[in-house]
């Protein structure tokens, strides 16, 4: 808190026409073998780690006249014991680049490292150089965490020198965690070698304190005499097409890293802000005709950016003539997984979904027939409405126009006897897919069993059948 009070200060009484500046801060976190050792209940890794979490949750957010941006550097993760020297002596990671704040990604990396390898501090510290940008409106910050001495041979202290008197005007800010006394000098040497400063820390407590101390003291140096501009949300913005009737009733969108709704709208198309981050986006066109549907996966939103979303791609239903009234249900499912990717209720609007390739299932009445496979593999294309005619039916034609409708009759499959469709208290018509049929009666629930009529008979596309009796 104390940090963003003293950020609030600065964006009110900074110089309004200060020229733009970027500041970049880089984490080099020390993940050798060394920080598996405990420190009372807990590793020493999963320590750091956590502090390094709640420290990017720290971070301010927003917009002004300086661009912050945040990466993460880790060395010591990669191998393991048996692994050949030159390769652990060289092994460091830019795990998230130096662009925006990217706290999912910086979160997830974080959680994963696993700590096993040697410490190659100096090579580290010369990969770093080519993670930032060149320039004299950057102002480029390392802070490096490590419970231990360079284990490789290298001279950190003469690389930290040479980063700081190149042409990428770094600094580097050190954290000794855990550290013993004959390996305190060489990290202070780094750190005063570079510009910054050493922080000591022997607990958990105190390794927040040291961290957080650290970053505060990057971004007040580094905003004296201009205000800070953050890498802040970006936005999401909807494109539908011409067909999409009119806003949702209510759209949300989860964070794919964790499953939370990170926003969500109703009757409203208008632009939505996003901490950087992926997001899956479900949307729900109705409040009672249709249900939740998963137009996007993965949405990508980068800080500072616009994000446009086309919503172009669906379904429609076309009836024909002889349907009088909209279906009970219809919906489509995913062959492979066998779940329900779009259902509508009582409506022939035509309806968003994600590309693919679908069953197309149909159920006329609510309590009179149960569903129907009309098209087995219906591909739905991108940017497009793909139109589907329902027009291919089946009807009975009773030769008494007052006769009362059966108990219920039954289509198969003439070949292996599977119940394709069936029809309760009604005569008809009812759709169906193209193809050959067997028709059996049942004239009452009790009384009657069920009886074959037809033993097979042909329903070719855009015809509807009727059958006297």
């Amino acid at each position: 808190m104390k940090m963003i009070c003293a950020l609030a200060a600065l964006l009110l009484f900074g110089p309004a026409m200060a020229p733009a500046r970027t500041v970049n801060i880089e984490y080099i976190l020390d993940a050798s073998g060394s920080m598996l050792e405990l420190m009372g209940d807990e590793n020493k890794i999963e320590i750091a780690k956590q502090t390094l979490i709640d420290l990017i949750d720290r971070l301010p957010s927003g917009a002004s006249e300086v661009n912050l941006n945040v990466g993460l550097r880790v060395y010591g993760h990669s191998t393991r014991g048996g692994d050949d020297p030159d390769i652990r002596c060289r092994d460091t990671v830019l795990e998230v680049p130096i662009a925006g704040i990217d706290v999912p990604a910086l979160k997830a990396e974080i959680s994963g490292i696993r700590a096993r390898g040697w410490t190659p501090i100096a090579y580290s510290l010369e990969q770093a150089k080519n993670d930032f940008p060149t320039g004299d409106e950057n102002d480029n910050i390392i802070i490096l965490i490590s419970d231990g001495k360079e284990t490789c041979g290298g001279d950190p202290c003469a690389v930290a020198a040479e980063l700081h008197k190149s042409g990428i005007k770094l600094k580097i800010h050190v954290v000794g965690f855990d550290i013993k006394a004959e390996e305190r000098e060489q990290l202070e040497c780094i750190a005063e070698a570079a510009g910054g400063n050493y922080y000591g820390a022997d607990s958990a407590a105190e390794l927040s304190r040291a961290l957080g101390e650290a970053q505060e003291q990057v971004l007040k140096e580094e905003s004296t005499s201009v205000r800070i501009q953050v890498a802040g949300p970006g936005k999401l913005r909807f494109d539908p097409a011409d067909w999409v009737v009119g806003p949702p009733y209510r759209y949300r969108l989860e964070s794919v890293a964790d499953g939370k709704v990170a926003a969500s709208g109703s009757s409203s198309l208008e632009d939505v802000m996003l901490s950087p981050g992926t997001y899956r986006l479900i949307w729900d066109q109705t409040e009672h005709s249709v249900g939740d549907t998963v137009l996007a996966e993965e949405i990508e939103i980068r800080p500072g950016q616009t994000t446009t979303l086309a919503l172009n791609t669906g379904i429609h239903l076309v009836p024909a003539s002889w349907i009088k009234e909209a279906p009970r249900r219809w919906y489509l499912k995913d062959p492979a997984s066998d779940r329900i990717v779009l259902w509508a209720s009582g409506t022939w609007d035509a309806l968003l979904v994600r590309p693919g390739i679908y069953e197309l299932w149909y159920d006329q009445w609510e309590h009179d027939s149960g569903d129907v496979l009309l098209n087995s593999r219906i591909e739905i294309t991108e940017g497009k409405v793909t139109e589907f005619d329902v027009n291919t039916g089946v009807t009975i034609v009773p030769s008494d126009p007052e006769a009362r409708a059966p108990y219920r009759w039954v289509l198969t499959d003439p070949e292996s006897g599977k119940q394709l469709l069936w029809v309760s208290g009604r005569w008809g018509p009812c759709p169906v897919a193209p193809g050959r049929y067997s028709l059996s009666l049942r004239q009452t629930q009790h009384g009657h069993s069920l009886t074959e009529l037809i033993p097979s008979f042909p329903v070719k596309i855009g015809q509807l059948v009727e059958i006297g009796l």
